[in-house]
């Protein structure tokens, strides 16, 4: 099989597996009656949408016709560099799967008010408090690899950072009005997007 092939194939792979686990968590969402009180602004809803329309419409392309925006590949990338988009690829699928999995119902697409909802410190979330927003950041910066696209590779990920920046703040406001002292806990034995790094005790 031609190597780009394989790459297409990976990626198109890659794309229905991060798809399927959205829908299939989110739908135990829409099926929820709790309460939900959306607080979301509307600058980061729209920084995520391009960075979710950019992969879309590039991504397509190139499953379906590869360098028919030509510029997109103008830099490239090496063999290796391209393999290692499929290892952390695996890697940030399975955390996007495991994080949806240990926060099950209360997740939310959007910085919500929920009643009900439980405060998660296990899988991922034992040493990252939000370890969604992590793997699609490895995501979006590994598909790109994969495809050997620069578009794929850098476009999402900064405008994905905006959406990220703007709402951790206001989400860790929302949880620690939520759960008091024991979110201002967590969050002295966690980092947000990378495990806190301890430092051996010297003494």
């Amino acid at each position: 099989m031609n190597i780009e092939v394989t790459f297409r194939i990976l990626f198109l792979l890659s794309g229905i597996a991060m798809f399927a686990i959205r829908i299939y968590y989110q739908k135990k969402v829409w099926q929820d009656r709790k309460q939900v009180e959306v607080k979301e602004g509307g600058i980061s809803l729209i920084a995520g949408s391009v960075a979710a329309l950019t992969t879309f419409v590039f991504g397509f392309e190139y499953i379906l016709s590869p360098r028919t925006f030509a510029f997109a590949y103008s830099i490239p990338f090496p063999l290796w560099l391209r393999w290692l988009g499929v290892l952390t690829l695996a890697g940030g699928i399975t955390l996007l799967g495991l994080s949806h999995h240990h926060l099950g119902r209360s997740f939310h697409s959007l910085i919500v008010s929920k009643t009900e909802r439980a405060l998660v410190d296990t899988g991922p979330y034992r040493w990252i408090r939000h370890p969604i927003y992590t793997a699609y950041l490895i995501n979006y910066l590994s598909g790109g690899l994969v495809a050997g696209n620069w578009v794929l590779t850098f476009v999402p990920v900064i405008f994905f950072s905006v959406l990220v920046i703007m709402r951790m703040g206001k989400e860790e406001a929302l949880l620690i009005d939520e759960y008091r002292q024991a979110y201002r806990d967590y969050m002295k034995r966690t980092g947000r997007l990378l495990p806190r790094i301890r430092l051996p005790n010297t003494k």
